[in-house]
């Protein structure tokens, strides 16, 4: 029996097996697909039978080549490796920094960061801009952004990743805002609607809007991983990352 497991972010189970369904039935009768889904990511695992390890090693592998092309958007490594742990080692080998500025996170997104030992090798710091007043005072969003866009509002994420890009005067971050429930939501923006940003030195701010759940820690959770695989999109592809 042998195991790999391919990992993707970013996708929910059901558009996944939508997209990968042709491929999913192709699979010779030896080679089982099982899905595990989590708040992080997505794993996609192949378990193979036989006789011959090496054989059934290359099998699976030809089988993940011919997998990688329908999912390249949201692959992004193998494995144990998790979303922040392949993101700090592009980080590290691109000698690149990184910063954030949470709202609706409230410090998660900081804390998935740090829980990588040795991510003081590219993880500067961040802002917990919770409240409108440290948004202005800290991150230098403009008082009329927030007075005719709100703060869950893709003007203000824009504006938060930029202000603390200047701030820490790094090379990329990550910010996030948005009603993470269960209350606080409106007819225009419920609970579960999600601003997140990143924004790099020299380079455009890229936005994305979320629709997630009315549970909170859900929302918390999916928001976090959203930044990083925004980020992870947005970062240098060096050898030896997806392995």
């Amino acid at each position: 029996i042998y195991h790999k497991i391919v990992r993707v972010a970013g996708i929910g189970e059901s558009w996944l097996a939508e997209k990968i369904e042709a491929w999913e039935k192709a699979l010779p009768p030896y080679i089982k697909l099982a899905y595990l889904p989590t708040y992080s990511d997505l794993k996609l695992r192949l378990t193979a039978f036989g006789d011959n390890r090496l054989e059934l090693i290359a099998e699976v592998d030809q089988q993940i080549d011919n997998l990688l092309p329908l999912i390249r958007e949201y692959h992004y490594g193998f494995g144990e490796d998790s979303l922040e742990v392949v993101i700090g080692k592009m980080l590290r080998e691109s000698g690149k920094k990184l910063v954030v500025a949470e709202s609706c996170t409230g410090g998660y997104l900081g804390h998935k960061i740090t829980s990588v030992p040795g991510s003081s090798d590219y993880y500067q710091g961040g802002v917990i801009a919770y409240n409108n007043s440290i948004k202005i005072q800290l991150l230098g969003v403009q008082p009329e952004i927030l007075e005719e866009h709100g703060a869950v509002s893709e003007q203000t994420v824009t504006a938060m990743a930029q202000g603390v890009l200047n701030l820490f005067d790094t090379d990329y971050a990550l910010a996030t805002s948005g009603i993470a429930g269960p209350d606080g939501g409106t007819e225009e923006k419920p609970v579960g609607t999600i601003w997140i940003a990143c924004a790099e030195r020299y380079g455009q701010v890229i936005t994305k809007k979320l629709q997630l759940t009315r549970e909170r820690e859900a929302n918390i959770r999916i928001t976090a991983i959203a930044a990083l695989h925004m980020l992870y999109q947005r970062l240098p592809k060096t050898s030896g990352i997806n392995h």
